[in-house]
């Protein structure tokens, strides 16, 4: 039984997304992410939430192919994007860029 037990537990653990960072997005009801600088590792997720002041969305400069030009709307909603590649990178709410949000990833 307890080896049962151990094997569904792992399953779950292996099962369950994990990201290297949660970006709010409209945090404190500014137009800005929290946090703006990032350092994370190549290979790393980062999920992007929608927290207020909606739509957002994540355009990474240069980079078509990392961004998230669709919006997000609802308080809670999210998506993820991984960064294979070593580098630094910078991001921004298409909608609000203008407002000043704008971000920095660090990649190792």
């Amino acid at each position: 039984m307890k080896t049962l037990f151990a094997l569904l537990a792992s399953l779950f653990l292996f099962a369950a997304p994990t990201w290297a960072v949660d970006v709010s997005m409209g945090s404190g009801m500014d137009l800005a992410f929290s946090p703006t600088e990032i350092n994370i590792n190549a290979g790393d997720t980062i999920r992007f939430v929608n927290e207020a002041l909606p739509p957002h969305n994540v355009i990474v400069e240069d980079h078509p192919d990392l961004s998230h030009d669709g919006l997000a709307f609802a308080p809670g909603e999210s998506f993820e994007i991984t960064f294979p590649d070593p580098g630094d990178y910078t991001f921004y709410c298409d909608p609000h860029k203008g407002a000043g949000m704008i971000g920095h990833i660090h990649v190792s």
